[in-house]
């Protein structure tokens, strides 16, 4: 009798989602994020969290590193799980991201904390401002009064207004497909 135990299923056997959910672990700390269905996105962050939490408290104990290799497959990962968890801001974030084209599942990424890339400008180059400045140049040898050039009204784009626009009385679905 299962009584007061709570584990999601995944709709697999146990060996089946015990590897699952081992694979979604290696390609999150290879990867730093992982982007999967909502419901193991779920089960991956109970994972992963329990696991950051059980090394920082055995981080030197040579079972629990055995135990990593058995999880995470390569020394490589275990080598960056053991840096990760040294940090002070170690753990695992959850964000829902969309749907998935075809099923229309809902998508969401799990991501680990605190390695974030800052996205930096890049400095411009000589080059692409010397070309915009020869481009401007130019622009004003040939129109030295600087007139901007603009269609005559006639030749307007003009819009069809007695095309038929098909009006739906029912409201949109939210599932694709429906």
């Amino acid at each position: 009798m299962y009584k007061r135990i709570k584990r999601a299923k995944l709709g697999r056997k146990k060996s089946h989602r015990e590897s699952l959910i081992d694979n979604l672990l290696r390609s999150l700390f290879d990867h730093n994020y992982v982007v999967t269905t909502t419901t193991k996105a779920k089960v991956l962050k109970q994972n992963a969290e329990s696991l950051i939490e059980v090394g920082k408290k055995k981080e030197d104990d040579l079972e629990f590193i055995r135990k990593l290799n058995n999880v995470l497959g390569k020394e490589s990962i275990v080598k960056k799980y053991l840096e990760y968890i040294k940090k002070d801001k170690a753990g695992v974030g959850f964000v829902r991201v969309g749907f998935r084209d075809g099923d229309n599942a809902e998508l969401s990424r799990v991501y680990l904390l605190g390695l974030d890339k800052k996205k930096s400008v890049a400095p411009k180059s000589k080059k692409e401002d010397t070309k915009k400045k020869d481009d401007i140049e130019e622009a004003e040898k040939k129109n030295p009064l600087k007139i901007k050039e603009e269609t005559p009204v006639g030749l307007k784009k003009k819009v069809d207004k007695t095309a038929v626009v098909k009006k739906s009385g029912t409201r949109p679905q939210a599932r694709a497909g429906l």
